[in-house]
């Protein structure tokens, strides 16, 4: 074979063989695209509430409007700063997605957990997650820790055992029911005397007989606003407007929680195109989280961002 062939040859095949790498190249390129393209957007900087019209998924954490939203992992740490404090650590990451509509905004969490913790008993609690703003909007956020004192925070708290009592509420049961199915026969006495069974309530639950807020709910929604200056200073905040509702599918649960953008003085008023901060806050009822026994996250900075 001549030598100018011979060379002619062997780029011949080399141009082939790249064309062929250059073709699998592409190709890889597509698929791990189109991998990135099924998952969601990952924003890791801060919560951006994506503008959408019409109403909000304000008690449908499965809808599909959610997947406009990109989704920020906001991590945990224990709450070791006050007693009693978390000693055995929970859940560590809250997925947090958010959409607004001008008027509302909803926000989706999601973590992990084994265990669908519903009902208060005993070793057990109430799987719980909470969103706090600061009241004052503005670049000098208080503690991330419950506020401060002059620099109040603002919260939205879920409780599954609260949206449990509702949906029991709806089928005509009660919380107690749920616990002891055979409390009517247990103390069948009640049934034929009301006063007697009011006289123990009384007793055996001074919380409900004294009206406690946080006891006797008047409200449906599974969600509490709270204010807070500081540790040991949570109340009920004057207004009670917040919704939402939590699905626990496949050792995961995913919670929306949706309130107004302004709703009045003491509590936090958002602004579309503003920036301010949110911090969450996870109870795994399984371990007996309850209280300031919490995993919680530091300020995270979320931004409205105005409609297209």
């Amino acid at each position: 074979m001549p030598l100018c062939l011979g060379v002619s040859v062997v780029r011949g095949r080399a141009r082939r063989a790249t064309r062929r790498l250059c073709i699998a190249s592409l190709a890889f390129a597509v698929v791990i695209t189109g991998a990135c393209r099924r998952g969601p957007a990952i924003d890791t900087i801060q919560i951006a509430a994506v503008a959408a019209s019409g109403a909000l998924p304000t008690d449908d954490p499965l809808s599909a409007l959610w997947d406009r939203a990109p989704e920020h992992p906001a991590a945990l740490l224990v709450q070791d700063i006050v007693e009693p404090k978390l000693l055995q650590p929970g859940v560590t990451r809250v997925d947090v997605r958010a959409l607004h509509n001008g008027e509302w905004i909803a926000f989706r969490l999601g973590w992990a957990d084994a265990t669908r913790s519903m009902l208060a008993q005993s070793g057990v609690t109430s799987d719980s997650v909470a969103i706090q703003f600061p009241v004052q909007a503005g670049s000098q956020v208080p503690d991330p820790a419950m506020g401060e004192v002059g620099k109040a925070v603002h919260l939205l708290y879920w409780k599954a055992l609260w949206q449990d009592d509702a949906e029991r509420a709806v089928r005509g049961q009660d919380r107690v029911s749920a616990l002891y199915p055979n409390a009517a026969i247990d103390h069948y006495p009640f049934l034929a005397n009301p006063a007697a069974k009011e006289e123990m309530a009384r007793r055996y639950a001074p919380a409900d007989a004294a009206g406690n807020p946080i006891t006797r709910r008047a409200s449906t929604s599974p969600v509490q606003e709270l204010v807070a200056e500081g540790y040991g200073t949570t109340t009920a905040a004057a207004t009670q407007k917040a919704l939402g509702r939590g699905v626990w599918r496949d050792g995961r649960w995913l919670v929306a929680i949706a309130r107004p953008l302004e709703e009045g003085d003491g509590v936090a008023r958002l602004t579309v195109g503003q920036r301010t901060f949110v911090a969450v806050a996870v109870w795994d009822g399984a371990l007996r989280q309850a209280g300031a026994r919490k995993m919680r996250s530091v300020w995270i900075p979320l931004v409205l961002h105005a409609a297209r």
